[in-house]
């Protein structure tokens, strides 16, 4: 199985909330937040993702595949579920209600509808953390997209 397109960003997290849009958006929606036993949850055109801490940096990793990679070992991952989204531009902008991250997420085949799995570590103990401090890369998602 080829390689993916690989991307790692840190991305800003504030009350809870992460979520992807696509880049070609005009106006940010408000996150639909996933319920509370929910990792990934794809509506009103977007992907909501549950986090451990309220205010935080993550580290988010992005992976793109021609075809749905292998699960991920279960052992190193606190969490995992599954979406589908359909992208327009080929780009995805991460965000928070802080606002979006400087970087975007390069899927590269714009109107696609995409499988999405993602994966998720440190959600505990960022949930801590964040009670006293602004921990940086304690939470760590891992998020592969293939087409549908």
């Amino acid at each position: 199985m080829p390689m993916p397109r690989r991307q790692d960003l840190d991305v800003y997290v504030e009350f809870y909330a992460l979520w992807a849009e696509d880049a070609d958006e005009d106006e940010p929606g408000e996150s639909p937040e996933p319920a509370e036993d929910e990792l990934l949850a794809s509506r009103d055109r977007r992907l909501c993702f549950r986090s451990g801490g309220h205010t935080h940096q993550a580290a988010f990793t992005a992976e793109v595949w021609d075809q749905e990679p292998a699960k991920a070992e279960q052992e190193s991952w606190e969490a995992s579920a599954d979406a589908e989204w359909f992208c327009r531009s080929g780009e995805v902008a991460l965000w928070s209600y802080g606002g979006t991250s400087e970087s975007v997420v390069e899927l590269g085949a714009p109107d696609t509808l995409w499988r999405v799995r993602a994966y998720v570590t440190g959600q505990e103990r960022v949930r801590q953390l964040a009670q006293q401090e602004v921990p940086a890369g304690v939470e760590r998602f891992l998020v592969q997209f293939w087409p549908a």
